[in-house]
């Protein structure tokens, strides 16, 4: 499936060839060391062919050359826990995922520096023809990769969620499962998606056996299997099992020796979507980014309407209330243990569906992972480098680094001073091609 994603993307970097260099930037590469205060950043038909000091640079000649000292670069966004199309001012349904509706939606992302992001689960058949599109370059927007149909039990979560129903694979055993998996394999899916959460015990949860037939079969199949997750004992089940990316904080308890032994022999990519579980509850209570221009700007006015009192009021419930705080403060608490012990920690705040809203939330999830004790720095190798090796797109993407696809933004401040400077964008940059909105 990814030799289709990068082979159909060049048509389009092919198309809009262009030499050109980034020049006296402070260049964040992705990889994790240090910034190099004084840059140059080459960039030949839609990729990078010099990331480095300015000094050592060899600027090709004919080349366009762009003078951005005091500026800095950082990698592109790659959001690991996405969904696009299925909502429409603040409502989920099947009759909302058009193509102009997915692409607004991507078109959102990348005017937000997400130049990649998923599709986790909840795509229609669709989705194959609209990543196509963007990929042959017929609208710019963010790439998607995509999941199309996640797994869960019968009538487990999420189907009883609005628009979900029909979309999602309810398995009953392990040969259906194993089957279902092959054919979104065969049809194009980038990522193999499953449900593994009662929500609070109001739904059945789909079994072990079945978890395991997925997580194997899509590794025979090659393609990244993903886990939403909720609580400790599954997510080491999960992990013993040979799961590539846990998809949720686990919030029923704290990580324990054992888990994190299992995410480390494993490998796992852990995404902890804090800024899911702010959104759970916190409209009905405080939500400071509903009067911030930054997150409105992209919302429409039936959108801020609704925030500020019909999806209000429906989060007002007290129990409600109590759930989403023990949820928020568990998983802010995990993401700092799991931080420390070395596992591998992905970004992505879950956006797309009622209330979690695509490119501003992927900020607010880079503010909130500094606040659970995350650097500014050790963020931006989330979203970049560690996403990139866990969607299995690392060879093409992620790093800022010769060969790789010229996915970048330049930033008019220093994310590493403060992480909200990461909102101050100057330019998206995807494939070499600078993006408009």
């Amino acid at each position: 499936m990814l030799r289709l994603f990068i082979t159909t993307i060049f048509v389009a970097v092919m198309a809009s060839a262009q030499t050109f260099v980034v020049e006296h930037a402070r260049l964040i590469d992705g990889n994790g060391g240090a910034a190099v205060e004084d840059s140059a950043l080459v960039v030949q038909d839609g990729r990078i062919t010099y990331a480095g000091p300015f000094a050592d640079a060899s600027i090709p000649e004919g080349a366009q050359r762009m003078n951005m000292r005091g500026k800095t670069i950082v990698p592109g966004i790659i959001n690991g826990h996405g969904h696009v199309g299925l909502t429409k001012d603040l409502k989920q349904d099947q009759a909302y995922y058009t193509r102009a509706n997915v692409i607004k939606n991507l078109q959102i992302y990348a005017s937000y520096g997400v130049t990649t992001t998923t599709d986790m689960g909840t795509a229609l058949d669709s989705i194959f023809e609209y990543r196509e599109q963007r990929n042959k370059g017929e609208f710019d927007g963010a790439r998607v990769l995509t999941a199309v149909h996640g797994f869960t039990a019968i009538d487990g979560y999420p189907t009883r969620v609005p628009g979900v129903k029909g979309v999602a694979n309810e398995v009953a055993t392990a040969d259906q499962a194993r089957k279902l998996v092959d054919k979104l394999a065969d049809d194009g899916a980038d990522l193999i998606k499953m449900w593994v959460d009662t929500h609070h015990g109001a739904y059945p949860k789909i079994a072990p056996e079945i978890r395991t037939a997925i997580i194997q079969e899509a590794a025979r199949r090659g393609v990244v299997s993903f886990a939403h997750v909720y609580e400790l004992a599954d997510a080491k089940q999960l992990a013993a099992a040979g799961v590539r990316v846990l998809g949720h904080s686990v919030r029923d308890a704290e990580a324990d020796d054992e888990l994190i032994s299992l995410l480390l022999k494993g490998d796992v990519t852990y995404i902890p979507t804090v800024m899911r579980e702010a959104a759970m509850y916190m409209y009905g209570s405080r939500a400071p980014w509903v009067n911030d221009p930054y997150f409105t700007r992209s919302l429409t006015a039936t959108e801020i309407q609704a925030l500020r009192t019909s999806f209000k009021a429906a989060q007002a419930d007290p129990e409600l209330q109590r759930e989403g705080a023990s949820d928020l403060a568990m998983a802010m608490k995990n993401v700092k243990i799991l931080h420390d012990a070395g596992v591998n920690i992905g970004f992505g705040p879950d956006t797309g569906p009622p209330g979690r809203f695509a490119g501003s939330f992927e900020h607010l999830e880079a503010e909130k992972l500094v606040e659970a004790g995350l650097t500014p720095m050790e963020v931006i190798v989330a979203w970049s480098k560690t996403n990139s090796r866990a969607l299995g797109i690392d060879e093409d993407f992620g790093t800022l680094e010769a060969g790789k696809v010229a996915d970048f933004l330049i930033l008019n401040a220093n994310p590493l001073d403060n992480m909200r400077n990461a909102r101050a964008i100057h330019r998206v940059y995807m494939g070499g091609k600078r993006f408009r909105w």
